[in-house]
């Protein structure tokens, strides 16, 4: 994230309020992963993430006219997405909750490989696990904070956007996460 929309984003996003629909169908497909993957950790559950998506590009595209020119297209669609999960939890009457990275459809994430050895490959697969598996245990309001930020590399203010949350409490439950996981971490056998 950068705090700047891309000139390519704002070039489709003109198009597209132009009723090019070509220009629209790249916007989504170059989100279309990102909304997917915020969309499974939040519904844990494949076939609602498929329809959030679906849900989230249809209010873009209604939405478009309302985008504010200057603003990160990403954290803007992310708060769409963030909205109609919590929409859907509210009427399920639970919140928006997070499921381990590991083992779904969501994109794998994995640690930079600059050509470690067979060794530290397994080293690095041993922690990612450890730090998704941490991850799941992190409690709601907690894991979707670490996520966006450690994850998605999305800025307190981005976040904020997203979420409705104060800066303020974002850094609280970031610093509070950070913590958990450590301690998870340690319990687990690896130093933070």
């Amino acid at each position: 994230m950068g705090g700047f929309l891309l000139a390519s984003d704002l070039l489709l996003i003109q198009r597209a309020l132009r009723g090019d629909a070509d220009a629209f169908a790249e916007l989504v497909g170059k989100y279309h992963k990102q909304v997917f993957n915020l969309a499974y950790r939040l519904t844990g559950n494949r076939e609602d993430a498929m329809d959030v998506t679906q849900e989230t590009m249809l209010r873009a595209y209604r939405a478009l006219a309302s985008f504010r020119e200057g603003a990160d297209f990403l954290p803007w669609i992310y708060r769409i997405a963030w909205n109609i999960c919590a929409d859907r939890g509210r009427k399920q009457k639970r919140t928006p909750a997070m499921s381990s990275l590991e083992g779904n459809e969501a994109e794998a994430r994995t640690l930079p490989n600059p050509g470690p050895s067979p060794d530290e490959d397994v080293e690095r697969e041993e922690l990612r696990r450890a730090l998704e598996a941490a991850i799941s245990r992190l409690d709601d309001g907690y894991r979707e904070l670490v996520v966006m930020f450690h994850v998605d590399g999305l800025s307190i203010k981005e976040i904020s956007e997203i979420t409705g949350l104060k800066d303020t409490v974002i850094k609280n439950r970031l610093y509070r996460g950070r913590r958990m996981l450590r301690e998870i971490l340690r319990e687990s056998g690896f130093a933070y």
